[in-house]
């Protein structure tokens, strides 16, 4: 059994990823500046302010971190980009900066993200052994794993390269298909921007795996690759949901401003890596995975 803490676990992925671990047997706490659906198994912390529960620290073998502010949350202002980088890589700092005298730490774990290669390739299929990209989603990333690295004097480093989440419990999915619901989604752009995607339990399933085996270095959390007219469809398929005509790229980019990068390109990963280190798939059919999530 290990003494997991999970740092930014208050949200759906945290709280999901924390009772597959604590259903394994092991003892699981999140680190949370607010209320958690967890409240028996939760510490707090302040790290903007430099604070920690003391409890986080003592007998700790295990340290996940899913901080980091939501890419889609917000317009991409100036400020919103600072936090973008800040919420992941000073987390990240602080938390070195506590365990750094740790005598029992094992391994460190750190969410990161799938399309992080630019968007000059999309024909591409990407490897974890690519260069990133020099858009700001791929120099965030950048910064967030080398941030992460900086634990290898302390412990094992392990980075999981997560995918857009598919599951009932909220995130991407749901911002895709609430205006489906409304009777106003559509494709955006051509629609052919590559989408690589992980159903939620299989993510939980991976953090697990690449814990029970002290896997070190990147992997992408990625079922597969689909594109945005491919998803967009099947969710409105299911909703029985007419879509409206493609929106075009300009007019996304006129609403949403910096952001509409994410919703215009994209990259395909690959999955190779974790399958070859004996990882497998329970979800990796995308029509399927669509009916579980919607009934």
């Amino acid at each position: 059994m290990e003494k997991i803490v999970i740092a930014g676990g208050s949200g759906f992925i945290g709280t999901g990823l924390a009772n597959q671990l604590r259903n394994a047997g092991h003892e699981v706490w999140i680190l949370s500046r607010k209320e958690t659906d967890l409240p028996h198994f939760s510490l707090n912390w302040n790290p903007l302010a430099n604070q920690i529960d003391e409890r986080a620290l003592e007998g700790t073998t295990i340290l996940i971190n899913l901080c980091g502010a939501e890419l889609a949350a917000k317009r991409w202002t100036k400020s919103r980009i600072a936090e973008l980088f800040d919420s992941r890589v000073q987390t990240t700092h602080f938390l070195r900066d506590c365990f750094k005298n740790s005598n029992s730490l094992k391994q460190y774990i750190s969410a990161s993200g799938a399309v992080a290669y630019g968007f000059d390739h999309p024909e591409k299929t990407y490897t974890e052994e690519d260069s990133f990209g020099s858009d700001i989603i791929s120099e965030i990333t950048r910064k967030w794993e080398q941030a992460a690295d900086s634990f290898q004097d302390i412990c094992k480093v392990s980075k999981v390269r997560i995918a857009v989440v598919l599951s009932e419990k909220g995130g991407a999915l749901e911002k895709l298909a609430n205006p489906i619901k409304k009777g106003f989604g559509g494709v955006l752009g051509s629609g052919e921007q590559a989408i690589p995607w992980i159903y939620s339990q299989d993510l939980y399933r991976i953090f697990e795996f690449v814990l029970i085996n002290q896997l070190e270095g990147s992997f992408h959390a990625s079922a597969g690759n689909t594109t945005n007219k491919e998803l967009t469809k099947l969710i409105a398929k299911r909703l029985n949901k007419r879509l409206l005509p493609a929106i075009p790229a300009f007019m996304v980019r006129l609403l949403f401003g910096k952001m509409a990068m994410m919703l215009l390109y994209g990259n395909k990963v690959s999955n190779t890596k974790i399958s070859s280190a004996g990882f497998s798939f329970q979800h990796a059919n995308l029509n399927s995975t669509i009916q579980r999530i919607f009934g």
